[in-house]
């Protein structure tokens, strides 16, 4: 995806805001100096930031809808909604480490939560940071998750994950899930 599209179909909210802002900043300032040009690039830059806006909101891009999707897969882990979660994997999605496989197939890594869920008593999981990018056919979610659980006595854990969608017809496959890192410690280093 080119720079300018990028920019045009993924911008942050943050930017269509500020953009939005500044528009109504011109047209006041522009009021009150009686200047139609400032007024008009004031009008000019709050529509455009409407119109970006509407059409994030109206035609998302298959970025947002996969960022959409690794947050939904968080939402069921945290409600141990197990359907909801298999339904959102697919028939080869595997769970693995940067070197070797934890689970593959919807069924086995349904399993695999639910195992892990009880052995440390998961209290809660909550996504702290998300960050997406995309290349030709394949979208990487990276996720930065918060959970509390009994086995840490409370204190939150931190850990890092990738999610790898690759393109696959006029759907997207979500392929990979990759345990990145589990605190401080690289997620090959680490042992459950």
């Amino acid at each position: 995806m080119s720079d300018f599209s990028d920019f045009l179909f993924h911008a942050a909210w943050w930017m269509l805001a500020v953009a939005a802002g500044g528009g109504v900043v011109a047209f006041v300032v522009g009021s009150r100096r009686l200047d139609k040009k400032l007024q008009r690039l004031g009008i000019a830059l709050v529509l455009v930031a409407g119109v970006v806006a509407g059409l994030r909101l109206i035609f998302p891009t298959d970025r947002e809808k996969m960022e959409k999707r690794s947050r939904e897969l968080v939402k069921a882990a945290d409600a141990q909604d197990w359907n909801s979660l298999r339904v959102l994997l697919d028939a080869d999605t595997s769970v693995s480490y940067k070197s070797h496989l934890l689970a593959a197939g919807k069924d086995n890594i349904v399993r695999a939560v639910q195992a892990e869920w009880n052995r440390y008593t998961v209290k809660s999981v909550h996504i702290i940071g998300l960050e997406s990018e995309q290349t030709e056919t394949l979208i990487t979610v990276s996720l930065e998750i918060y959970s509390t659980q009994d086995f840490t006595e409370g204190r939150p854990a931190l850990t890092s994950w990738q999610l790898d969608y690759q393109e696959s017809g006029d759907q997207w496959i979500l392929e990979k899930i990759t345990l990145v890192r589990v605190g401080q410690t690289n997620g090959d280093d680490y042992s459950f």
